[in-house]
């Protein structure tokens, strides 16, 4: 039971959103513990690497001013990881707030034009 528990467990805290357009392809994995947010990755994939690189040079600096912001560069995609507090601020909110719970975020990104999972 503990390992079923376990396993049903680790997909119910985390929210996986994609979404395509003529620029690319973006994925939002944001993993949930008790029904706050974890951990954001982002990872968008361009049709040019010269595109990638722009994006890029972007986000470090907002990296600059954010501790919790981490990102990296492989060919035409960009992998972007923020802890909970600096998502929050990035969307506006404190931590705590409950726009930033699983099912407002996952509203959220359905809105965007998200498909969420």
């Amino acid at each position: 039971v503990a390992l079923l528990l376990a396993l049903t467990g680790c997909s119910s805290n985390k929210l996986v959103a994609t979404k395509s357009s003529d620029e690319g392809e973006e994925k939002i994995e944001i993993t949930f513990k008790d029904d706050k947010v974890n951990e954001v990755v982002m990872t968008m994939e361009f049709k040019e690497e010269s595109e990638a690189e722009s994006i890029k040079e972007l986000y470090d600096q907002l990296a600059e001013e954010a501790e919790g912001m981490k990102i990296e560069q492989k060919g035409k995609k960009i992998i972007l990881t923020v802890d909970a507090k600096t998502f929050a601020e990035m969307e506006g909110a404190d931590p705590d707030d409950e726009s930033l719970s699983k099912e407002e975020i996952k509203k959220s990104l359905e809105d965007d034009g998200y498909t969420v999972k």
